[in-house]
């Protein structure tokens, strides 16, 4: 259940960034800064539940890694923004990122498994 709130936590925060541009380019300032204000706080209801199981420095990464990437890919494909080369390249290094912090977690997590055996 945890690994779900960790999603919804990142789902919330694409939702709440995409649709504040869209309000923003619309005209509507204060509807779209409140609609992120609200969306960012389930983004962090849903990480603090998602904590409660996952350490902070992993749910961290994998939050803002996916969350960026997401949130990239929303605006190439839905807002017409582009995305250069070293943009990719960053993208792609964080995704790496993402997976050297979760094998960490893991073999740290496997050690005290160990030590308890």
């Amino acid at each position: 259940m945890h690994w779900f709130y960790m999603v919804l936590a990142v789902v919330f925060e694409v939702i709440g960034t995409t649709v504040m541009k869209w309000f923003v380019n619309q005209g509507h300032m204060l509807f779209g800064t409140l609609f992120v204000a609200f969306m960012v706080g389930l983004a962090y209801l849903s990480l603090s539940q998602a904590t409660s199981r996952i350490p902070v420095a992993l749910a961290n990464a994998f939050w803002e890694g996916l969350g960026m990437l997401l949130i990239a890919l929303v605006s190439f494909v839905f807002l017409g923004e582009s995305i250069s080369l070293g943009q990719a390249g960053a993208l792609i290094l964080a995704i790496l990122g993402i997976v050297v912090i979760n094998y960490g977690s893991y073999v740290q997590n496997q050690k005290k498994q160990e030590a308890t055996l």
